[in-house]
């Protein structure tokens, strides 16, 4: 919080020339070039000036100094390292402490971060925490939490716009802001939350489907990879790779780890299935309000959760089961993410390799690969004065850009694409993934809508709050959901006329 001291900050030469041995030993440059996580094209007209030594933008933030003054951020337990870390971990660990050190000499300026639980079991927490500080004319500068915390935040009134301050350094048609994220959540040119390159944790939680190459090739079935260069990686595609996959390998007459099973996912993971076929939560009305789709209270919607229901009905399929029978070898497609998947693949004794979530159809024009919530969105707290915004807006925006240039190169192209890829087709799938992430309102603002986005996975696991039919959620729970987002609108389109 504004005016709390930090501890005084030593640095070695030592220490640097040691972060560059560790990263040219631990990871390897990538020599095809830096990849937008906007998943737009780059610029190969750019001035050489405007671009760094590996070929990444740089940002037009002038020379500045605020001698050493403090921005403070208050942020989250977050699934992976993002904030503030050591130097001497793992290279991510060292790419941020880099990041962090670089926006500090830039524009002479001292990072505190405050960490406090803000996680989906700590919304209300973080929430409280800030309104407390807004009530008594406090505040943080920055606040960074999970997607549905940040959100919670901004619809109660506690964050600024952040297309509105004047004066501001944000550049949000720079690529490492995600367009995806600010379209999915704009009220007229109003929005309140931001997310890119400056969360780590974005760029490994975009949804896909690993897969275990052994057993593809032992059941003589067709190469994932090679539906996804024939355009031909569709759900009906995936639909007959797992039929009658499932075998009771242990004989403990129950479907279990033990078990060969097609298709395994956490009950929140189980939707993403359904938007990867172009059934999205939200939409925008010609009136410019957010209303449900028509897809998802629709009969395509219907058909594709009758699909789903059938495969776990035959065993084909299995929802809230741990990664461990993946890892075993026993299934043959995991939903998950596909950094954040990764850390989890250790034991796996053979070849994985991973593909988009499936297109509905030969004629879907892309593939959609939905973002798990526990990516980071950030935001500035309304209250922060009018002459702290010069320093705060430029320290957001530089660490965004730093993030592009150093964090998101690290994770994303020297270690999930690099030494973690076992091939690369693999890599050439998670570059896939990643560009085509999707966002959506009801993802992001899920407490808010009666959480939607979980409505699918609840229904497939015969949860009778939710009702035990897709058809019986939308005709007897949708309702609800529609009058909150009704609400959701009205609250946002006030708050964009505030500041």
């Amino acid at each position: 919080m504004k005016n709390n001291s930090i501890s005084t900050r030593i640095f070695s030469v030592s220490m640097v020339l040691l972060l560059i041995l560790t990263c040219l030993i631990g990871c390897k440059n990538n020599s095809t070039g830096p990849a937008e996580s906007s998943g737009e094209e780059e610029n190969t007209n750019a001035d050489d000036a405007l671009v760094d030594e590996n070929g990444y933008k740089l940002d037009s933030l002038p020379s500045m100094n605020f001698e050493k003054d403090e921005v403070n951020i208050l942020c989250w337990n977050s699934e992976q390292p993002e904030f503030e870390t050591e130097f001497g971990g793992n290279v991510i660990e060292n790419s941020i402490w880099e990041r962090n050190m670089t926006v500090e000499e830039r524009l002479g300026v001292l990072l505190n971060f405050e960490e406090t639980p803000g996680d989906v079991n700590n919304t209300g927490n973080y929430r409280d925490k800030v309104l407390n500080a807004w009530s008594t004319g406090d505040y943080w500068d920055i606040v960074a939490a999970h997607t549905r915390t940040t959100a919670i935040c901004a619809n109660q009134g506690l964050l600024k716009n952040l297309n509105g301050i004047n004066g501001s350094y944000l550049d949000f048609d720079e690529p490492w802001w995600s367009d995806g994220a600010i379209d999915a959540t704009k009220v007229g040119n109003a929005f309140f939350i931001c997310t890119g390159d400056i969360s780590t944790n974005l760029v490994q939680m975009t949804y896909c489907l690993y897969f275990n190459a052994d057993l593809v090739k032992n059941l003589g079935l067709e190469s994932p990879y090679n539906l996804v260069k024939d355009d031909a990686w569709t759900l009906e595609a995936l639909m007959n790779m797992i039929k009658d996959t499932y075998v009771d390998q242990n004989g403990s007459e129950t479907v279990d780890d033990g078990d060969r099973i097609g298709l395994v996912g956490a009950y929140y993971a189980w939707p993403a299935l359904l938007h990867g076929c172009g059934v999205p939560l939200t939409t925008k009305n010609e009136a410019g309000n957010y209303v449900i789709h028509s897809d998802l209270k629709g009969t395509k919607a219907d058909s594709l959760m009758t699909t789903f229901e059938t495969l776990v009905e035959m065993n084909n399929a299995r929802i809230n089961a741990s990664i461990s029978g993946f890892t075993a070898g026993n299934v043959l497609f995991f939903i998950t993410e596909s950094g954040a998947g990764m850390n989890k693949l250790s034991e796996a004794g053979f070849e994985y390799g991973c593909v988009p979530l499936p297109k509905y159809d030969t004629q879907q024009a892309q593939y959609y690969s939905t973002v798990r919530q526990p990516a980071s969105f950030y935001g500035i707290m309304s209250n922060v004065p009018d002459e702290r915004l010069e320093e705060v807006t430029a320290t957001l925006e530089c660490l965004a850009s730093e993030g592009y240039r150093q964090t998101t190169p690290v994770i994303f192209d020297e270690c999930m694409k690099y030494l973690r890829a076992t091939s690369q087709e693999m890599s050439d799938m998670l570059e896939l993934i990643r560009d085509t992430a999707w966002f959506d309102l009801a993802r992001i603002y899920s407490y808010e809508t009666r959480y939607l986005c979980d409505a699918p996975g609840y229904v497939l696991i015969d949860n009778e709050s939710y009702g035990t039919t897709w058809a019986g959620y939308i005709n007897g729970k949708l309702s609800t959901v529609e009058e909150k987002l009704d609400e959701l609108n009205t609250t946002l389109q006030w708050l964009a006329t505030q500041n």
